[in-house]
């Protein structure tokens, strides 16, 4: 397997990508996030720089996420201003840090795309590189928001699990 960061959507491509969405949401579709990247809805502007990640088993994407590093809590509709607050005064950065999750939009659905049949192989791969590249970048922390009930249940069994918005 190999694993890639994509500073951008348009680099994986579309087809692949939209094959690993169950439900046919329209906002983790590679058009609309390929939209927003293209428009200036996301990027440096706005805090919401790209780092998605893609897992291929020879030249098949078979995993992928959608993850932005943040700097601002722009666009989450996830307050934790008591987290940053509290960061603050143990003298800790808060930001940057990455997020699972699609831009403006408080929708659940997907943030583990993988092949139908093979999320208990492929969801802690994807995890384990979203926390790699969480050191790699020096953020604070990975949030997973808006996430289907099935994610969750496997994502509170190796983080915290924030109960309020």
């Amino acid at each position: 397997m190999r694993i890639e960061i994509h500073p951008s959507i348009s680099d994986i491509p579309e087809d692949a990508w939209d094959s690993l969405i169950d439900d046919n949401n329209p906002f983790l579709r590679h058009a609309f996030l390929d939209a927003m990247e293209r428009h200036d809805c996301v990027g440096p502007r706005f805090g919401w720089l790209p780092h998605h990640i893609a897992i291929f088993e020879d030249e098949q994407l078979v995993a992928a996420m959608p993850l932005y590093e943040k700097h601002n809590t722009y666009g989450e509709f996830v307050f934790d201003h008591a987290w940053a607050e509290a960061y603050q005064r143990a003298g800790i950065p808060y930001f940057p840090k990455l997020v699972s999750a699609i831009p403006y939009t408080p929708a659940t659905g997907q943030r583990f795309l993988c092949t139908r049949g093979r999320e208990d192989e492929l969801f802690p791969i994807l995890l384990q590189a979203a926390l790699k590249l969480t050191g790699k970048l020096e953020a604070s922390s990975f949030h997973c928001l808006f996430q289907t009930d099935q994610e969750h249940e496997f994502t509170k069994q190796h983080l915290m699990t924030r109960h309020d918005c």
